[in-house]
């Protein structure tokens, strides 16, 4: 995983957004269905950069991962940046996926 510092400016803005909203949102407030629509918007931010956000729900704690579009030959993308929330969601991977697929899921 690179660090940051060698992220673009673009880069570390969404991603500083993303862990803006994570860390002053509970995220049990969110159903499946408002938290697809909020990653959906938050991968479009993402995508606009060349970057991809996915996410991976387990024991209610929703993980991050961030990988790089560019250059990646195949292999879906680069990781370079990962992390978890601190707070719980009320519902599991499955209820998520079963609204409907979600880009950079995974």
């Amino acid at each position: 995983m690179q660090g940051l510092h060698s992220a673009t400016k673009g880069e570390r803005e969404v991603i500083r957004q993303l862990l803006h909203s994570v860390l002053v949102r509970d995220m049990s407030s969110f159903n499946p269905e408002r938290f697809k629509e909020w990653i959906k918007a938050m991968d479009t931010n993402f995508r606009k950069v060349a970057l991809t956000l996915g996410f991976r729900i387990h024991d209610r704690t929703v993980s991050f991962t961030i990988k790089q579009l560019r250059g990646s030959s195949g292999s879906g993308g680069r990781v370079i940046f990962q992390f978890a929330s601190a707070t719980r969601v009320r519902f599991d991977d499955g209820d998520v996926t079963a609204v409907a697929p979600i880009i950079g899921h995974g």
